[in-house]
């Protein structure tokens, strides 16, 4: 971590001379002490939302490109019927002098969220586009559902959506319940507790035929999942609702370490066919995690002498499901959390996505990382980060906030320019991310 310094001159206290003044030896001048200056993240945080607003404004109602006609790549508001972007935006500008009421994109935004909640309680990405229609619907939900909860709840001057969202919150809770793989009611009824994607959620229950039966991807993953169990925080979900028992069965099968599953349960890496065995102890992978029970974004994976495989973990799904524990009702001394913990300490950087050890990889997603990260140890409620092992202790508010500010174009925007994977080249979802990762440093 870099520290900023100053040379303050130090004033010389007046000497009181002797009559024999000039038989004394000269005396030498005091070296300046070099002092850390004081780094002040309310005003430098300001700073960047200031830029940031005045590029989002440029991309209010923005439709959609000629290269992209289903609008996954356009600006927010209504007009662009891109309703993730639009609420991730709002999201991280709630609680800052631009989230105002009286403004009308702020307030025609907001309009149009409340009225595209569909009777399910789930939001589409794009409302009335059928060949969208439960695309990413978890992912979409939570976004919705966390903006909603909070705004329900605030008490901030001239908020008109206070205690008058309380219905929405509910049924976007009762559809993010349902969605839980496993779920009687849900989109996959039939997996049993031995089942990889157990207790996790997928992208959408409408979905989930489709991308696991035809497109072979996993039943549930870490992204979605956490996503949801942050929804589900904010909307109040009772401490002793039994879905938190289910999450709590998938987080720990997607820990990378053996310590932490159950007896019993086997997955397969979806890319080798080989059998995963967990990192062990004394492992750089120990205690991290990966993206799904048969999977992790991280390429490669370590041939062992059993014949099994160990998945790589990384920097995004093991903030992701530090925070999971805890809002799953896991306390700070558990063994999952602790060793969850005891990796963020080990590899903690701003730098690039720790545990992506292919260089093409370092930025894959970074954005992404900085608001789980933020997210995270805003939840953990420490000022600093030790790391033992190297001796060092981490601001990690300055860190979050600096980093932000070095990558802050000049028009106010953040972009993945040299990543566009997970849609990191869109501007407006970069740019969203970072307004939460910094909203998550107050």
């Amino acid at each position: 971590m870099r520290v900023w310094t100053g040379i303050l001159g130090c004033g010389m206290a007046a000497l009181a001379l002797t009559v024999n003044a000039e038989a004394q030896p000269p005396v030498a001048p005091s070296a300046p002490q070099i002092l850390q200056e004081k780094y002040d993240v309310n005003a430098e945080r300001d700073k960047l939302i200031d830029k940031a607003w005045a590029f989002l404004k440029s991309e209010y109602n923005k439709p959609p490109s000629k290269d992209d006609p289903k609008g996954l790549m356009s600006g927010w508001g209504p007009k662009t019927m891109n309703v993730p972007y639009t609420a991730m935006v709002l999201q991280g500008l709630v609680g800052t002098k631009y989230f105002n009421a009286d403004d009308a994109m702020i307030k025609d935004s907001m309009t149009w969220l409340i009225e595209s909640q569909e009777a399910s309680g789930a939001w589409s990405y794009m409302p009335g586009v059928d060949q969208l229609k439960g695309i990413r619907a978890v992912y979409i939900t939570s976004i919705c559902a966390q903006l909603f909860a909070e705004l329900n709840g605030a008490s901030a001057p001239a908020n008109p959506w206070k205690g008058k969202l309380t219905n929405q919150v509910a049924m976007a809770r009762d559809y993010l319940k349902q969605s839980q793989v496993g779920n009687a009611e849900g989109p996959a009824p039939d997996y049993k507790k031995d089942t990889a994607g157990y207790g996790g959620w997928a992208y959408s229950k409408e979905e989930i035929d489709k991308s696991v039966n035809k497109e072979g991807k996993p039943p549930s993953n870490m992204s979605t999942t956490t996503f949801a169990i942050d929804a589900l925080k904010a909307c109040g979900l009772s401490e002793d609702d039994p879905l938190w028992e289910k999450a709590l069965t998938f987080l720990k099968r997607n820990q990378n370490a053996g310590e932490v599953q159950d007896e019993g349960f086997t997955a397969v890496d979806k890319a080798s066919g080989k059998k995963i065995k967990p990192a062990e102890k004394g492992s750089e992978d120990h205690g991290g995690a990966v993206y799904s029970e048969e999977s992790s974004m991280a390429d490669g994976r370590r041939e062992n002498d059993d014949g099994t495989v160990t998945l790589f973990s990384y920097g995004s799904m093991t903030y992701n499901l530090l925070r999971a524990y805890l809002f799953a009702g896991l306390k700070k001394d558990s063994l999952p959390v602790r060793l969850a913990w005891g990796w963020i300490q080990r590899n903690y950087t701003l730098e690039r996505v720790p545990g992506f050890r292919d260089a093409k990889q370092h930025e894959m997603g970074i954005y992404y990382y900085y608001l789980s990260m933020a997210k995270t140890l805003q939840a953990w409620g420490e000022e600093h980060i030790e790391d033992p092992d190297r001796g060092l202790k981490h601001n990690w508010r300055e860190d979050v906030v600096k980093q932000l500010a070095k990558r802050q174009a000049d028009k106010g925007q953040w972009v993945n320019a040299g990543n566009p994977r997970w849609q990191e080249d869109s501007p407006v979802l970069c740019t969203a991310y970072a307004l939460g990762a910094l909203k998550h440093t107050r």
